[in-house]
């Protein structure tokens, strides 16, 4: 019994991260020319360091998988300025229930000037979302 129990939670574990589709998260910097973005990615299980976007640059593309047994999330620091004195901290992604991974979830964050827009679809325009914290 104690066998089968095991091949159960292996199975479960393993057999539909084979077939989901990895989630991403998308940052664009739209910022203008000159201007780069300052960003700090990071999840429980993960910590991508600080990295810069230049303006109009290829999107810079965060992919996984949604943790099973807890909630995933991914936190970042968006920064820009002559001293990066605008910045938000955003949560970018976060999964629904637990032992429900999503798969193939995209979530898309622009930064621009006037603030931070957002979008769940490459086939969507991003909309104003959060506005700059200046410190």
């Amino acid at each position: 019994m104690n066998h089968l129990v095991l091949f159960i939670l292996v199975t479960a574990y393993f057999k539909p991260h084979e077939a989901c589709v990895k989630n991403r998260v998308l940052l664009h910097n739209e910022l203008g020319p000159g201007r780069p973005l300052e960003f700090h990615c990071y999840s429980v299980n993960n910590d991508l360091g600080v990295k810069n976007l230049n303006f109009n640059a290829t999107p810079y593309v965060i992919e996984f998988h949604d943790d099973w047994f807890l909630i995933t999330t991914w936190d970042c620091m968006l920064k820009h300025g002559a001293n990066m004195e605008y910045f938000y901290k955003v949560e970018v992604y976060r999964a629904g229930h637990r032992f429900i991974p999503m798969c193939g979830q995209i979530r898309g964050w622009t930064a621009k000037l006037d603030g931070i827009y957002f979008s769940r679809s490459l086939d969507t325009p991003p909309v104003l979302a959060l506005l700059w914290n200046l410190g």
